[in-house]
């Protein structure tokens, strides 16, 4: 799954984005302004995602998460 959106969207994006996920799938967000990127992070790892890479990029962040089992 990806999102290429603001983080007032991840935000809420991640609390269901498991649901539509294989158990193998990656769950890729993009489009986060680097002043909201812990905000974001703690979002997604509060529901059920592990962080596997952070990138930035002028003042952009995005994330590539897996499903905890």
């Amino acid at each position: 799954m990806v999102a290429n959106i603001v983080a007032d969207v991840i935000i809420p994006l991640s609390r269901f984005a498991g649901r539509f996920l294989k158990p193998d799938g990656a769950f890729l967000c993009s489009g986060i302004i680097d002043s909201r990127a812990n905000e974001v992070a703690v979002a997604i790892e509060t529901n059920g995602f592990s962080i596997q890479n952070r990138r930035e990029d002028n003042g952009w962040v995005a994330f590539a998460c897996r499903k905890r089992a």
